[in-house]
């Protein structure tokens, strides 16, 4: 079977509140709130496990407050192959707002890594990458880490596996510019802002990120692009395929995209036509959706809206 490996190089501790009608500026008062070990390679690992796929986790986690993330790796049959660093994992809070459906992030900075550590993690992750066929590097970088380093890990890898960025800004572009990222999975504004050249001349956000789309396949073997409430697409050098979202009650967004992500890999590890696996994607994060933390609740399993996702080919 094919085997998994996440990236997660600046993790978090998801401080989720849940707070009804949140407003600024006022006193509110939480209905309740919780802590999940986060970051999005870990979600990402979280969603692909529960398909029964091999999945490993590697990446830096701080000592004073592993044991949260080491608990869920246990429970979640996941393999840690982090570095463990001194200090603590940063916390990142989420204030969701259940009754207009919304979430509002408050993410801290990482640690600062030593180069000893750095030099760990590398050694680590030559060993690693030899033995996985889908190798996902997400999230943003920590400090002390320069913004081609998504870009060496990629060299590193080479043609050895499958490789799948899900960042944003610089770290992205050096990263696809190495020309042997498989598949990137911006939202529309990220593929703007990360890769438009500010001349719109009139284009909607989508026509846009298309446009953009459809040129980084010279770069790049697939992008999945997040369209929120419209759905999703799946650009390939075959065919463009789009995918839509179904209704749903939504509890929390943190971590959808990493679902998402973590759907569609397994669905190409199992070896699914583009389609298919777009739309276990897209059912694997309504799924997440309606609940807080990450993967998802046996209540509301990929499988229940799977049949209420259409794909259709574009061209």
């Amino acid at each position: 079977m094919k085997k998994i490996l996440t990236v997660t190089l600046n993790p978090a501790i998801d401080y989720t509140v849940d707070v009804p009608n949140f407003k600024i500026d006022h006193v509110n008062r939480a209905s309740g709130g919780r802590r999940d070990p986060g970051g999005k390679g870990v979600n990402v690992a979280t969603a692909a496990a529960k398909f029964n796929v091999p999945t490993s986790v590697t990446g830096f986690l701080g000592l004073g407050n592993a044991a949260i993330f080491r608990e869920h790796f246990n429970s979640s049959g996941i393999n840690d192959c982090f570095v463990y660093t001194d200090g603590n994992t940063r916390e990142g809070i989420k204030i969701t707002d259940s009754g207009r459906q919304i979430t509002t992030d408050i993410n801290f900075p990482g640690f600062r890594l030593p180069q000893k550590d750095i030099d760990v993690f590398l050694d680590k992750f030559d060993f690693l990458l030899h033995g996985f066929d889908y190798i996902i590097i997400s999230g943003s970088l920590p400090e002390g880490l320069a913004s081609d380093f998504y870009g060496e890990l990629v060299k590193r890898v080479g043609q050895n596996a499958f490789i799948a960025v899900d960042a944003a800004g610089e770290p992205l572009v050096r990263a696809v510019d190495t020309g042997a990222v498989n598949l990137i999975k911006p939202n529309i504004h990220e593929i703007i802002e990360t890769f438009g050249d500010g001349e719109q001349n009139g284009e909607s956000p989508l026509a846009a990120a298309d446009r953009l789309c459809k040129r980084l396949l010279e770069k790049v073997g697939m992008i999945a692009l997040s369209m929120g409430e419209a759905g999703s697409r799946l650009y390939t050098r075959e065919g463009v395929f789009e995918a839509s979202a179904p209704p749903i009650t939504v509890a929390s967004t943190v971590g959808a995209g990493d679902s998402f992500l973590g759907g569609l890999i397994a669905g190409l590890a199992r070896e699914r036509p583009h389609d298919e696996a777009l739309r276990l994607a897209a059912a694997t994060a309504a799924a997440k959706l309606t609940i807080f933390g990450p993967g998802w609740s046996d209540e509301n399993p990929p499988g229940k809206f799977y049949d209420l996702i259409t794909v259709k080919r574009l061209y």
